[in-house]
């Protein structure tokens, strides 16, 4: 990607920032209009997606726009058109928000320690890098996996931590695009419900992990990532700020919300510990670190179009896919399905907006649908060899897909068991 597609991406996604986060606190702007920003630079991204990638969001706008063109065409309501327009917008605005953190991680990083070794040094890394994924995202994988692997090729277990301790974020944290998409996906479901039902999950996903990775019999001899209380308080606040946030201001959407707490720590930070040049690093990455999501956003645009195709084609066809009654046998099914789909490549971004949209018109409890799509799109990411944070390490550090997969789909099983349990427990 040229210095200037990438800057002129970065500076558009930020005035999309700054036009999302006007219309959720002050109402004077339609939030649509901050989708426009977004489609120009999605636009301009879109030659430099990696192939795979880029035909699975040719087919989704494809699809998509031709489902728009019938259903509009055939009598469908113009909000299909405004929800293509703002393409996720409150998702995208969130993830270019979340993604400044990553300079408090790289600049926080301490060079020169030496790695801890040994079946607990795992396990703290398990822990911590759950900890720094919940708010850092696939940062926190890059970060403590490029420290490791800096004394060497990760195994099969070190590259099983990295993965474990990632997804199991999806089941809770305000800060990953699943609960953007969970919240968007399913109207009316609450963050605290959310969050209150996923984090007893994602306990027992790294109980689960830690067990397992305990028994491995190169656990003796692994480095791990040096975790200490030091590196550990900033997700913690910031989790707190968000969930504190939304209960003093439930009228300002949750993922506004973590947008602007990641803005706002961000540039306090660089100005008490930088000055001046924090304005520098600020400005580079606009430049240049946002465009390193270029994927992401282009997906996120062209899911939009895709949810807004599908619905308008099934408003104007009068089809109804969505079952009589959503209740707890249709959520483990809706789980099973999403782990399904993971695993034929289908993006989460794609199968959690679709089952959204077909499912929406018979969900009577938000928040079960809300914990369905999380718990859907953790258990899919972890198991298909296809998902993003798979394959970034499986490329980056050389991990073997098929060792990744042998060591998974046990896993999978239990935790399926355990997420059907929940959803039972929920719904009783």
């Amino acid at each position: 990607m040229t210095p200037f597609i990438a800057a002129s991406g970065g500076w558009l996604l930020m005035i999309s920032l700054v036009i999302s986060l006007c219309a959720q606190m002050t109402g004077l702007i339609s939030g649509y209009w901050a989708g426009v920003p977004i489609w120009i630079a999605a636009a301009l991204f879109i030659p430099y997606i990696k192939p795979a990638q880029k035909k699975q969001i040719v087919l989704l706008l494809v699809i998509g726009l031709a489902g728009l063109i019938y259903g509009m065409s055939h009598g469908a309501d113009m909000l299909y058109v405004r929800k293509a327009l703002e393409a996720n917008q409150n998702v995208v605005t969130m993830l270019i928000g979340v993604g400044f953190l990553r300079i408090f991680a790289v600049q926080s990083v301490r060079s020169g320690e030496t790695l801890p070794q040994g079946k607990s040094a795992l396990l703290r890394t398990l822990f911590g890098t759950h900890l720094f994924g919940s708010v850092l995202n696939m940062s926190s994988v890059i970060i403590v996996g490029d420290k490791i692997a800096a004394q060497g090729r990760l195994s099969t277990t070190q590259g099983l931590v990295l993965l474990r301790a990632f997804a199991a974020c999806a089941f809770w944290s305000p800060f990953f695009a699943s609960m953007g998409l969970a919240l968007i996906s399913a109207p009316g479901a609450q963050l605290s419900t959310l969050v209150a039902y996923g984090i007893p999950v994602a306990l027992v996903a790294l109980g689960l992990s830690a067990w397992h990775i305990w028994r491995q019999p190169d656990s003796d001899s692994l480095a791990g990532y040096p975790v200490t209380l030091y590196s550990l308080w900033m997700p913690a606040l910031l989790a707190v700020i968000v969930i504190s946030a939304h209960e003093l201001f439930p009228h300002v959407s949750v993922l506004s919300l973590v947008t602007l707490t990641a803005i706002t720590f961000t540039a306090g930070w660089l100005l008490l510990k930088k000055g001046k040049p924090g304005v520098r690093i600020a400005r580079n990455h606009i430049n240049v670190g946002i465009a390193s999501s270029c994927g992401e956003v282009v997906l996120f645009a062209a899911a939009a179009m895709l949810a807004s195709g599908v619905a308008a084609t099934l408003m104007a066809l009068d089809i109804q896919l969505a079952p009589a009654h959503f209740g707890a046998f249709e959520a483990c099914i809706t789980v099973l399905v999403l782990i399904v789909l993971a695993m034929t490549g289908m993006h989460p971004v794609t199968s959690v907006v679709l089952a959204g949209s077909i499912l929406a018109p018979s969900v009577s409890d938000p928040n079960l649908l809300g914990m369905t799509l999380l718990m859907g799109w953790s258990l899919g990411i972890t198991l298909s060899p296809f998902s993003g944070i798979q394959l970034s390490i499986q490329s980056r550090y050389a991990v073997g897909t098929k060792a990744l997969l042998n060591a998974n789909w046990r896993y999978i099983g239990m935790m399926y068991l355990v997420c059907s349990a929940m959803i039972v427990w929920y719904s009783l």
